[in-house]
């Protein structure tokens, strides 16, 4: 990096709402990580306030932004019909303005148009840029709304690709899966993370047994993060009942956005289980105490994915110490095995349920693993990984 001025990024994502889930946490907190190592980083997002998936397009405000954006150099440009494309031409227009004063674009995720609209300025604006898929790329993924993949890739999408200076894989597995996208480009394999020190001193569990579950005092299955298709929902509620049968009292919690519509049929299928008094859908509860109170309040934490690139509520619910179980879809599901720092279970009822019954079973185990999860979280923190991506920004430069 120059040592006379501090290198400046433009970060651009399609929203910056902290119930979008991962990847605008993970843009917040990076960049307040790299202000401590000389980078001055700007976000450019639309005001979407929920995922383009939603049924319902919504205007996200100050206060649902990810913890700390207000520290940060933030821009929110309108979108327009198509709003599942997150057009916006107000943000072309920004971005056609400031591209050239950065010497870094990092573009977050595929597919939409303000990923289209950050490649077209930085080739035109000759600046170099970093594309970050966060999953995206995944086979899982590629299957779904395959036809306009396929549209958009050879429209601008594959362009986009081979035109980076760098893709920027969050694990060896990702790395693994998208070995066959625009395979001369290089790969950088930097890790996201967390902000360690903000899940060690968790407050007591009893208000959100409390205010959420009626004063429960049973075990806690937790499901922190957003209802969605791609993280098998409908697995956890067959594992859980499984789970159940042994563990009565035990009670299955979603605290997230349910964007997608999902609820009611997830309850149906608890309905036809037997066990809809057992399972609790919370919503997204406000505020940063909210996430904390939950984890303090889980004995077993799980997530039966379809496909996770790296999966930030993973790592925050190591970090708070909480036992895990995920499926080996997850993709730094083969990192945790390795560290036995959580259970990586196979996603058929039968097997995930098992995982979850081991953990209420035994509260030995539950310590051993939450005390290595915490560990194994510490090097996912922040202040551990900024380096690292200061690198790519400074690589990409060149």
């Amino acid at each position: 990096m120059s040592a006379d001025r501090p290198l400046r990024v433009l970060q651009v994502i399609p929203s910056l709402a902290a119930r979008t889930g991962g990847t605008a946490e993970s843009v917040v907190q990076s960049s307040i990580a790299l202000q401590n190592y000389g980078l001055e980083t700007t976000i450019f997002a639309t005001e979407l306030g929920s995922a383009v998936s939603a049924r319902q397009p919504s205007r996200v405000s100050a206060s649902a932004l990810p913890s700390g954006a207000e520290e940060l150099d933030v821009r929110l440009f309108p979108t327009r019909r198509p709003h599942s494309f997150a057009f916006s031409p107000e943000l072309y227009r920004a971005l056609a303005k400031a591209t050239g004063g950065y010497d870094v674009v990092h573009i977050h995720s595929l597919f939409l148009f303000p990923q289209l609209a950050a490649y077209r300025q930085a080739v035109r604006q000759r600046v170099p840029y970093v594309v970050t898929p966060h999953g995206i790329l995944d086979p899982y993924h590629r299957q779904h709304g395959r036809l306009r993949k396929q549209v958009t890739d050879v429209l601008w999408q594959r362009r986009l690709l081979e035109g980076a200076s760098a893709l920027h894989l969050t694990s060896d597995e990702e790395a693994r899966l998208v070995a066959d996208v625009a395979p001369a480009v290089p790969r950088v394999i930097a890790s996201i993370g967390v902000h360690w020190p903000r899940f060690q001193n968790l407050p007591e569990p009893e208000r959100f047994r409390r205010e959420q579950l009626g004063g429960h005092s049973g075990p806690i299955v937790l499901h922190l993060g957003r209802v969605s298709h791609k993280k098998g929902p409908d697995v956890l509620i067959r594992s859980f009942a499984v789970a159940s049968r042994e563990f009565p009292e035990a009670r299955l919690v979603f605290v997230g956005p349910d964007d997608e519509g999902l609820t009611p049929k997830l309850t149906a299928l608890a309905a036809e289980l037997g066990i809809d008094s057992k399972v609790t859908f919370t919503g997204m509860l406000p505020g940063e105490d909210s996430k904390l109170q939950a984890l303090a309040a889980a004995d077993v934490w799980a997530l039966s994915s379809n496909a996770e690139n790296f999966g930030i509520a993973v790592a925050e619910a190591m970090a708070a110490g909480r036992a895990i179980v995920i499926s080996p879809l997850v993709n730094i599901a083969p990192e945790i095995a390795r560290a036995n720092a959580g259970l990586v279970c196979e996603r058929s009822p039968e097997a995930f349920g098992a995982g979850i019954a081991s953990l209420l079973r035994d509260a030995g185990l539950r310590e051993e693993l939450g005390g290595r999860a915490r560990e194994f979280a510490k090097g996912y923190d922040w202040a551990a990984l900024a380096p690292g991506l200061a690198q790519v920004y400074d690589g990409a430069r060149r």
